[in-house]
């Protein structure tokens, strides 16, 4: 099983080694942030023996891979909290026949849930946050190809339309309803100004998280909208439609949720 969080140059990820009791951890260019928190996985790597190198000086420019005496199911849920702290965070595990298994609990039982899916055959992993409700709109933008880790949890249907013009369709586990998520950068998410669309509502869904590809931003929202949709459809994410005829409590707010993250995001943009 691979294990994937998402991160800007790429995702942090860990995947089985010749021994399936050992792992290789693969980091690509991380920023600064993320430079602290892998220094405080190291830490933890050093404290169970996982690596030797205890006195070495990281160079992570480039990519970057290092070989754990640990499994990807032992270390997973320990990178995962490391990496995307907090309750706004969702966990997804997928297995060969299609089965899809969402986590959004504590450590303790994101690993005894790491255990049983390496038993069951898992085949990937991945540990993404909610996007910010409230959003600047999608600007223009080269399409990259979408990543491995989207396409490792993307139905055949999925798949076939994301290939074909970067979007697909998923069901609000709740409220039934359809929801075009896009590459926001694709003409589609300029034109309506955000990356996710209610086909039912006929309104946009107002949320963002560029700290992420875009590939991978779409992915959180797949996860969320399909097993934990009060997050993303909830009075802070709907409050611009008359159209929306089912709207969820907020459970990481009010209204107001995101607008100050999503003023300080445009803002930025607006400068770079």
């Amino acid at each position: 099983m691979k294990w994937f969080v998402p991160s800007w140059n790429g995702d942090l990820r860990l995947e089985p080694a010749k021994d399936p009791k050992t792992c290789v951890l693969t980091v690509v260019r991380p920023t600064a942030h993320e430079k602290t928190v892998l220094e405080e996985i190291f830490k933890v790597a050093r404290e169970k023996s996982w690596v030797k190198d205890e006195n070495e000086k990281k160079d992570w420019r480039g990519r970057r891979k290092i070989a754990l005496n640990v499994s990807v199911e032992k270390a997973g849920p320990i990178v995962a909290k490391l990496m995307r702290p907090g309750a706004a965070v969702i966990t997804a595990i997928t297995f060969a026949n299609g089965e899809l298994v969402t986590h959004t609990g504590d450590k303790e039982s994101l690993a005894a849930l790491a255990k049983e899916a390496g038993e069951k055959g898992a085949t990937a992993a991945a540990t993404v946050k909610r996007p910010t409700p409230c959003c600047p709109a999608c600007v223009p933008g080269a399409i990259e190809p979408a990543s491995e880790v989207l396409l490792s949890f993307l139905t055949p249907e999925q798949h076939e339309s994301w290939a074909k013009d970067r979007s697909f369709i998923v069901v609000g586990h709740l409220s039934g309803h359809r929801y075009l998520v896009s590459h926001r950068n694709t003409k589609f998410a300029q034109q309506m100004g955000r990356m996710c669309y209610d086909l039912d509502s006929r309104c946009v869904v107002h949320f963002h998280d560029w700290s992420v590809p875009p590939e991978e931003e779409a992915l959180a929202v797949k996860f969320i909208m399909e097993h934990r949709e009060p997050w993303l459809r909830n009075e802070a994410t709907m409050f611009h439609s008359r159209n929306a005829d089912v709207v969820f409590k907020n459970p990481f707010g009010d209204m107001l949720d995101g607008v100050t993250d999503a003023a300080l995001t445009q803002a930025f943009g607006a400068l770079y």
